[in-house]
């Protein structure tokens, strides 16, 4: 099938090739009032476009813009339930600025991520938003001084001049320390990675303030696992913990929710009889369980939005020295799981 060129809809119209390109190349600026160009004519030629399926040259476009209309996202593991939403809802969101993305993992190694940008950069892409990992700080804060447009996502970086989309983590810890203490429990133990990233800090953080508030601090413990093969390890933990006496548990990701979950029901330990837990993030796998879980949700949504349309804001023009700080809010989902 023959692919229409700006000389077909030149023709059809009546009109000079200019003409059309003039047109077609302004039509998002409103040309057709700012440079006096006829309105009855510009409506004709974007009408035959439209009916002739029109498809400018995007080859071309780059080389006079000097932008691809792609941008890069970088994430911890797009087979995780909470980046993968992300993922989509960047993707979406992206549709209605004629973008495109492309997606990648970093597994929480530094040097996949300091790899995966560098290919990001040699494609060309108008824009990075990225979800730091350990050991990659130094290398996010020279690409920040680029002049590149970036937007960190989930994850902080100290000394980073950019724009960046945060949860605000201790008041999510808060929430579930609070769902099970204001139900008469005090033997509160917290699950989370031995990480140092700073949502896993700040949620760290957020459980002992709040232990403390409850006049628990004598109860604070929390059980660090490590990235791979968590599964052995939380069974470890929960297995001397139930030995202690320990009431309940706080889990820091939706990965260690579940496999909290699995472990308890390996060891025919019923929630909420035995033991209460508080969960992190809505994931399927819940309703696959037979008590309802208490868990505390994150803005998914916006985390994807708010990343993008600081990316595009940025990409666009904006203040290089006006960057922004969203932070979202999280809630609590009550189930019977830390009743």
């Amino acid at each position: 099938m023959k692919k229409t060129t700006i000389r077909d809809i030149a023709n059809e119209a009546g009109v000079s090739v200019a003409l059309v390109s003039f047109v077609m190349s302004n039509q998002s600026r409103g040309a057709d009032k700012v440079y006096k160009v006829n309105e009855t004519t510009s409506r004709r030629i974007l009408e035959i476009a439209r009916r002739l399926d029109y498809r400018p040259n995007k080859a071309a476009r780059t080389l006079r813009s000097g932008k691809t209309n792609t941008i890069g996202v970088v994430l911890s593991d797009i087979s995780n339930k909470f980046f993968a939403d992300i993922a989509r809802c960047i993707e979406d969101r992206a549709y209605g600025y004629d973008c495109t993305v492309i997606f990648g993992s970093t597994d929480e190694n530094a040097c996949k991520l300091e790899n995966l940008v560098k290919v990001f950069m040699d494609k060309g892409v108008d824009g990075l938003i990225v979800v730091p990992c350990v050991g990659s700080e130094r290398f996010i804060r020279s690409l920040a001084d680029s002049d590149l447009p970036l937007v960190l996502m989930d994850r902080e970086c100290s000394d980073v001049n950019t724009s960046r989309v945060m949860l605000n983590n201790g008041a999510a810890l808060s929430l579930a320390v609070s769902a099970l203490a204001d139900n008469g429990y005090s033997k509160i133990e917290m699950i989370a990675y031995d990480m140092r990233l700073s949502n896993i800090v700040e949620r760290e953080a957020g459980y002992r303030s709040k232990m403390d508030e409850y006049g628990l601090s004598d109860n604070v413990a929390i059980h660090r696992i490590p990235y791979k093969n968590i599964y052995g390890q939380i069974r470890e933990v929960v297995v001397s913990a139930l030995a202690r006496g320990v009431e309940a548990f706080v889990f820091a990701t939706n990965t260690l929710t579940i496999a909290g979950l699995k472990v308890l029901s390996d060891l025919g330990v019923t929630v909420p009889e035995k033991v209460r837990i508080v969960g992190f993030d809505d994931s399927g796998a819940f309703e696959l369980y037979g008590t309802s879980i208490t868990y505390v949700s994150q803005p998914v949504e916006q985390f994807g939005v708010r990343a993008l349309d600081l990316l595009m804001e940025h990409i666009s023009g904006g203040d290089p020295l006006s960057r922004k700080t969203v932070m979202l809010q999280p809630r609590l989902v009550v189930g019977n799981s830390s009743q």
